[in-house]
């Protein structure tokens, strides 16, 4: 796992990362699967997706990793930051955990003698019961494969199993420090630094499993903002453990319809951002996160937001350094009502969306939660599922306003749920001309205030149009650079200077991406791509890019 500060000091960490033996047997139950029949006659990158690679592009079935490892006695923590989509996690041949949906972290746990371990991972990426939250028909192909890192931390008696820190006050730089454990001692020592200055030192009394509350103050700290994005690093011992975490002071609020980061109102200017690559899949080797971060910077972007699911952790460090602000949203594309409202589909949600906040919740950079991209917020039906994951999230981190993208902002029932209104449409794209657009927009806008959301922050996140890369014709029609440029133009044009209204803009897209092999959707996606990207698959730019590029920067 590759982060832009070591998480662990003392605790013991080897990096799982590399070529694992792997073997792909297709269309086959794991309930049925013998580990001591499997025949392992191929090697697979982790991270990786083995569906990316050109012996096994596109079949969908399970699969079998393999590693061996070297490990002491005592309590084993596998730790995976993604699998997709189903996965089942095996100790010398025992089970030790099931899990399902990708892209966020999740950690299988068992005691060991020490010695060579034998690390087996059944991996599923076809679609079904195991993995209700992803589906065929989403405008995006979804890789399978142990997808990001693996780590495994070898634990004591005393465990740190989460760090949480909040800023209080900015003005007072003050902090709240939360600290997870798992004990089997009654107590032991807590040491709490902050940029190699001691804060706290004591002995505290330690239940089997808790945690531990402080408020801190850090005088020296400079506030994080989009402008100066300063960083700070806690380092939190208990016992043995250590766990280290960086984070920003800063605030997020909204106000007279903006979002404010420390008091100051700021209007988003960005682009939506799928983690896909046609070589790599949703795996993302470090040398393309990083030149995704510098296209950000140059594009002039102070904002991202993460489509649909959650983003990889070196992705999110590099927005922090860069001061880039991101939304952050749980895995999903226009579910139907019959399936937001099945109890384990929801069940599955609520698990995904605290998996997500754990593992993020102190970025600096992630000002909004968000849940449902494109589902049926126009149903009574779904207006309760929507409250319930909304309300979820509020209660894991109330320091950040929630949101969700709408399909169609002027039937929406949920908007009273959220802090910021975002809507997705498609004038000039799916319906009406470049004329339509302003129009279309400013209707938008009428519509929510019409309701009684006049005071808080609208975005517009999504909006674009296709353009096959290099294809351009005399009438700048449909899916030329020309005609997407044209449209970007006019939209970037009328929310930065025709009205003050709408205070966010989320392009749609970054970079062209795969798209499902579902035939109703990709009949309607030249080359198999959703291709509404500033730049193409391989982040080559098209004429867009320039056009959004001059604009953002002004």
């Amino acid at each position: 796992m590759v982060r832009r500060f070591s998480p662990h000091v003392l605790r013991t960490v080897t990096d799982l990362d590399g070529v694992w033996d792997f073997a792909y047997l297709g269309d086959v139950d794991p309930d049925d699967v013998a580990l001591d029949d499997l025949a392992f006659d191929d090697a697979m990158a982790v991270p990786g997706c083995f569906d990316a690679t050109p012996a096994y592009a596109g079949r969908r079935g399970l699969a079998a990793y393999r590693t061996r490892v070297l490990t002491r006695a005592g309590r084993q923590r596998l730790v995976f930051d993604g699998v997709q989509h189903w996965c089942r996690v095996y100790w010398n041949g025992r089970p030790i955990r099931d899990h399902a949906g990708g892209f966020t972290r999740f950690w299988a746990e068992t005691d060991a003698q020490g010695g060579e371990a034998e690390i087996t991972v059944l991996v599923d990426n076809r679609f079904g019961d195991r993995s209700p939250l992803h589906m065929e028909h989403f405008d995006w192909y979804h890789f399978g494969g142990i997808s990001r890192g693996v780590e495994l931390h070898v634990l004591d008696g005393v465990r740190i199993d989460g760090l949480e820190i909040d800023t209080l006050s900015v003005a007072e730089r003050r902090i709240e420090v939360r600290i997870g454990y798992t004990a089997e001692t009654a107590s032991a020592p807590l040491t709490i630094e902050c940029d190699g200055r001691a804060l706290l030192a004591e002995s505290v009394d330690l239940d089997p499993s808790g945690s531990i509350t402080r408020t801190l103050e850090i005088p020296w700290a400079a506030p994080w903002s989009p402008a100066d994005p300063n960083l700070s690093l806690l380092t939190v011992t208990l016992g043995e453990d250590d766990q280290r975490e960086r984070f920003g002071l800063r605030e997020i609020a909204t106000a007279n319809g903006r979002i404010t980061v420390n008091g100051e109102p700021v209007r988003l200017l960005g682009v939506n951002r799928h983690e896909l690559h046609p070589q790599f899949g949703h795996t993302q080797p470090e040398s393309l996160v990083v030149a995704d971060v510098q296209q950000l910077r140059d594009l002039g972007c102070n904002f991202v937001r993460g489509s649909h699911y959650p983003m990889d952790p070196l992705f999110l460090d590099l927005c922090d350094e860069s001061g880039i602000l991101v939304w952050s949203e749980s895995i999903g594309w226009q579910y139907p009502v019959e399936h937001l409202t099945d109890p384990a589909f929801v069940d599955a949600q609520l698990a995904h969306i605290d998996e997500m906040v754990a593992a993020a919740r102190n970025h600096p950079s992630i000002i909004l939660w968000g849940v449902l991209n494109e589902c049926p917020s126009w149903s009574e039906d779904g207006r309760p599922v929507y409250a319930k994951l909304l309300g979820r999230l509020r209660e894991l981190d109330a320091t950040r306003p929630v949101t969700y993208a709408s399909l169609n902002a002027h039937d929406d029932q949920c908007f009273d749920l959220v802090d910021v209104v975002s809507a997705n449409t498609y004038p000039g794209w799916y319906f009406g001309g470049l004329a339509d657009i302003p129009a279309e927009l400013d209707r938008i806008a009428a519509r929510v205030d019409a309701l009684g959301h006049a005071d808080k922050p609208l975005i517009i996140s999504e909006i674009g149009a296709g353009a096959v890369p290099g294809w351009n014709d005399a009438g700048g029609s449909l899916w030329t650079e020309d005609y997407q440029a044209a449209l970007l133009a006019t939209v970037i044009d009328h929310i930065t200077e025709g009205q003050d209204r709408i205070s966010g803009l989320g392009i749609w897209v970054m970079g062209d991406f795969t798209t499902t092999e579902h035939r109703e959707m990709a009949l309607k996606r030249p080359r198999g791509l959703n291709d509404k990207g500033l730049v193409d698959e391989y982040r080559r730019p098209k004429q867009s890019y320039r056009v959004v590029r001059e604009r953002f920067r002004r």
